[in-house]
């Protein structure tokens, strides 16, 4: 069976303090059950002050992955660090703006535009 979703993890930036995940493929059911281990592990082991999520070759996000976001945002804000979504499609922007997620969770157009911030 193949993949729904593959993510890359890239090592934590020591001096500015931030790691990004790169999330490839579907956000849902299928896809979290693909990479759930890999992605709490290191969501786990976190020791940065902003995660992010590089959301650029996301096709999809369903409720299950929403849900999951609104878990690691809640894990970081009660340890005073934060998670940002770079690159989202229109698609995800606009699930992101329906529910609300956009006005808590800080949101950059693409992964360049967070490493310029």
């Amino acid at each position: 069976m193949n993949r729904t979703l593959i993510i890359t993890i890239e090592p934590l930036d020591e001096e500015k303090r931030y790691q990004v995940v790169k999330f490839e493929g579907d956000f849902d059911k299928a896809g979290y059950a693909d990479v759930r281990e890999q992605l709490n592990g290191s969501v786990k082991s976190f020791t940065g002050s902003k995660l992010v999520f590089d959301f650029t070759k996301l096709k999809f996000i369903n409720s299950e992955g929403i849900g999951y976001l609104m878990e690691v945002h809640a894990h970081l804000v009660k340890e005073d660090r934060q998670l940002i979504i770079a690159g989202a499609n229109d698609h995800v922007k606009d699930v992101f703006g329906t529910i609300g997620l956009s006005e808590i969770i800080t949101l950059f157009p693409s992964l360049d535009d967070f490493l310029k911030a």
